[in-house]
């Protein structure tokens, strides 16, 4: 990496969160919107903490019933950030959360049970992994690799 492309980085995490301060200084009006994007944008760059935290701003909205349309999205970007943080336990509440929202489909409730699984294995939870894998199997026992992290949970 050129020590360029560093600073070009660190003047694009500038650049973002004055705009972010900027927009809230200037706004009266919460925008979720703008967050989840800076959240997603954060993660993408490898940005964790600051995904995190903006991500978490969102969930704070959607907790006080501010109506916000990726609700699915937010929580399953936080639990990832948790995930790529090492933290598989702050992920598991997310992913858990997001099975909660109302009218999921079944190929959401499916992705977020496989992805439930997945952080349990990373938490050493063996019982609960299987437990997610085994849901997933049971709505689809062709979905990803399913089958084969059951076998390996069970040996």
């Amino acid at each position: 990496m050129h020590p360029k492309d560093s600073v070009d980085l660190s003047e694009m995490f500038g650049e973002l969160k004055h705009e972010l301060e900027e927009g809230v200084s200037t706004s009266t009006d919460e925008d979720p919107e703008t967050h989840y994007n800076l959240g997603v944008a954060f993660r993408e760059m490898g940005l964790l903490d600051e995904a995190i935290a903006e991500l978490q701003k969102v969930c704070n909205y959607i907790e006080r019933g501010q109506p916000f349309a990726q609700v699915v999205q937010t929580y399953t970007w936080l639990a990832q950030c948790f995930i790529d943080k090492g933290v598989p336990n702050a992920a598991i509440r997310w992913f858990e959360k997001a099975l909660t929202i109302p009218g999921l489909d079944q190929e959401a409730r499916l992705a977020i049970h496989y992805e439930l699984g997945s952080a349990c294995e990373h938490a050493q939870d063996k019982d609960a992994a299987l437990r997610h894998f085994t849901a997933v199997y049971g709505g689809n026992i062709d979905y990803r690799d399913v089958a084969e992290r059951i076998q390996a949970l069970k040996s």
